[in-house]
């Protein structure tokens, strides 16, 4: 009698070069790395919720505004996961971490520029019409994040490398010491416990660095050990700069940054312009994304393993797996956001309750609460649509077609934001009814991306360019 798992109906979906058992490595280590990575700025937010309603809002808006100094450069040098990924299934072992020597030098290269950016992007707090007690705070917390950001880049490049060969775990469990460190650090430094002062939001931003440097270092120490063994055999000689490889990731992996910029930088106006309603509506709007998060960043451990296992398809000359690879992130990330929408659909006062505590004296969360369940209901509309086009865009990056996603992108992206802009500061719209238009914006986009997918024109790129004989 066959068992459940040697049904043939079973076995489609489950087998084969791009099945759900060849993506479930990958995607479930990444899976939960994005959970761990998550927790940490949720726990953050949850911790400041109980220092004021403007640190809380700062912490977000602070936060992602120094993300967006960097996203250009961790896109480009975090596409190196690709590119790895593609020698990895066309058994070019030893380029895997030539690669990688490359993200690194890119990764040195740009942090001055990230620091450039930086300075001009610091005036979008005063100038975004921010309450000044607010856009302080903001500012306060987005410095820490800036001059950190060297951290983020020299990991994102080690990473990739365990991304691109499809050993998850490592990533993983750097991410679970870093949370630990988190969580840790930032209640003493937050709440001012074992003697030392309570620092609240400056408090919350050294733990997050503590915690991120504790990553990178884990990471690039499981780097160094991996390498030297078989297939890879690298050794101090291999760690030289290659233009051929170079080359590939800029080609490939700078409209992946360009879009990650763009599309981080619609991000920031849509959230700025929520921030300009005051303090009840950016503390109700980093609630919302905090468990909007919770959601999405999972996603994005799929879209890893997709793009992992798309890119060793493609590059072992097997486009049939990488589309495989595809349906099967499909049904993963609609198995999953379907359990999400559930959950918000269901308990939307429970989620938003979590921040909005109502033992703490001098603080009135009753409006933020209010609002925050009607803004949280209606992103439950669009998790399926997140999955979707995360998997969409994660199989089209796979196999190299960055420049599309980005054109497209960034022009659907910076559309929804526009009018968001104009609606809240021109139409002067109550803020559910701009929240109604960035929902309505993203199930927009997801049928567009996926639209390209069903193409197959993806299939068709090729990335990698020939060794030359003796060359590394």
């Amino acid at each position: 009698m066959k068992t459940l798992r040697e049904h043939p109906l079973v076995r489609r979906h489950l087998d084969g070069p791009g099945g759900i058992s060849a993506l479930l490595p990958i995607a479930v280590p990444m899976i939960i790395s994005q959970i761990f990575d998550t927790l940490m700025t949720f726990v953050d937010r949850l911790y400041l919720a109980y220092v004021g309603k403007e640190e809380i809002a700062a912490c977000m808006s602070g936060g992602i505004t120094a993300w967006l100094c960097m996203t250009l450069f961790v896109g480009i040098i975090g596409y190196s996961s690709t590119i790895v990924a593609h020698h990895y299934g066309a058994k070019r072992f030893r380029e895997c971490p030539l690669v990688v020597y490359q993200g690194l030098l890119l990764a040195v290269l740009s942090y001055p520029l990230v620091l450039v950016v930086a300075s001009f992007a610091s005036r979008i707090f005063t100038s975004g019409g921010h309450d000044p007690v607010l856009a302080e705070l903001e500012l306060q917390y987005f410095w820490y994040m800036a001059f950190g950001g060297i951290l983020a880049l020299l990991r994102t490049a080690v990473a990739s490398f365990f991304a691109g060969i499809g050993k998850t775990k490592v990533i993983m469990w750097a991410n679970s010491t870093a949370l630990l460190v988190n969580l840790v650090a930032n209640y003493v430094l937050i709440f001012g416990k074992l003697g030392l002062p309570a620092m609240g939001l400056k408090g919350a931003a050294i733990g997050t660095l503590m915690a991120s440097a504790t990553m990178t270092v884990v990471i690039c120490v499981a780097f160094l050990r991996e390498i030297r063994r078989a297939p890879y055999s690298a050794t101090w000689a291999d760690v030289h700069y290659n233009w051929r490889n170079l080359r590939a990731l800029l080609r490939f992996g700078l409209p992946n940054g360009v879009e990650n910029l763009l599309g981080m930088g619609s991000f920031v106006a849509v959230v700025t312009s929520f921030n300009s309603y005051g303090a009840n509506v950016a503390a109700a709007t980093t609630i919302v994304f905090s468990w909007d998060l919770v959601s999405f960043f999972p996603l994005i451990g799929i879209q890893v393993g997709v793009c992992t296992l798309v890119g060793q398809c493609m590059g072992a000359k097997n486009p049939a797996g990488a589309e495989q690879a595809a349906y099967s992130g499909f049904k993963l990330a609609l198995v999953y956001s379907g359990l999400a929408l559930v959950i918000f659909c269901t308990i939307p006062q429970v989620l938003v309750g979590i921040f909005t505590p109502d033992n703490v004296p001098g603080l009135d969360y009753g409006a933020v609460r209010e609002l925050a369940v009607q803004m949280l209901r209606l992103a439950a509309l669009y998790l399926m649509f997140d999955g979707i086009v995360l998997v969409s865009s994660g199989a089209l990056r796979g196999a190299g077609d960055t420049l599309w996603v980005m054109i497209v992108g960034t022009i659907l992206q910076w559309t929804n934001a526009g009018v968001v802009l104009i609606g809240v500061h021109v139409m002067q719209w109550q803020p559910i009814y701009a929240w109604l238009v960035f929902v309505f914006a993203i199930m927009t986009t997801s049928a567009v991306v996926f639209m390209r997918f069903k193409h197959g024109k993806w299939k068709s790129i090729t990335m990698l360019e020939p060794v030359e004989e003796g060359s590394a």
